[in-house]
């Protein structure tokens, strides 16, 4: 009889635990998380994108993008992630420039092979997106256009609790903060339009 309670509190106590990582994996994994029953949420990737890549000390001086006056090059991305590893902005912030370049294809069609594929090398201007010229435009808003960004699941997680409020901080005179709106870190990039798929990007040497 003794063994036998031991076997269904030891069944109960792993069904337990299954339902555990499930919920936590719901909440945590993917690009829309819903966090504790919370709205779907989906930050742009232009929010710390700095924070998250770059900058190094390797790279070269910023430049000004508008100055560029190279060759271009039309490259029609079918989806995302498009195989750029890391873009910095050019001199004052305006601009983005390609650094890092995912180099290999894994497979025929794979999206983070799609740069290597078009031949894209670093220290390319980015010229224009759907036609819109962005070499002049702020940085962290042309990374929230292209929305194009393969994060790890800490980074992505905690993009997702800024946007949507969840409680990071018991620090308030020993009072309680509940998650919502009242607590969510809003930008004003959250209102930048994400370019749709295809996209077509022109890229451009110095």
């Amino acid at each position: 009889m003794a063994r036998s309670r031991t076997s269904a509190l030891s069944v109960a106590v792993a069904l337990g635990c299954t339902a555990v990582a499930y919920n936590l994996s719901a909440a945590f994994v993917g690009s829309s998380p819903q966090l504790r029953g919370g709205p779907a949420v989906a930050r742009g990737v232009g929010t710390d994108y700095l924070v998250r890549n770059g900058p190094k000390d390797a790279d070269p001086p910023a430049v000004d993008t508008s100055k560029a006056a190279g060759a271009t090059v039309d490259i029609e991305f079918k989806k995302r992630p498009f195989g750029i590893a890391r873009y910095v902005p050019g001199a004052n912030g305006k601009g983005a420039i390609v650094r890092d370049v995912t180099q290999k294809s894994r497979y025929p069609g794979d999206p983070q092979g799609q740069a290597f594929v078009a031949g894209v090398q670093p220290d390319w201007v980015l010229k224009s997106v759907n036609g819109q010229d962005v070499s002049g435009m702020d940085f962290f808003v042309i990374m929230q256009m292209l929305d194009d960004e393969v994060m790890d699941p800490v980074a992505a997680m905690s993009l997702n609790l800024k946007a949507s409020g969840v409680k990071t901080d018991l620090r308030n005179d020993g009072a309680e903060r509940t998650q919502g709106e009242k607590f969510a870190i809003t930008s004003d990039l959250d209102k930048v339009a994400v370019v749709d798929m295809p996209a077509k990007l022109v890229y451009q040497q110095m």
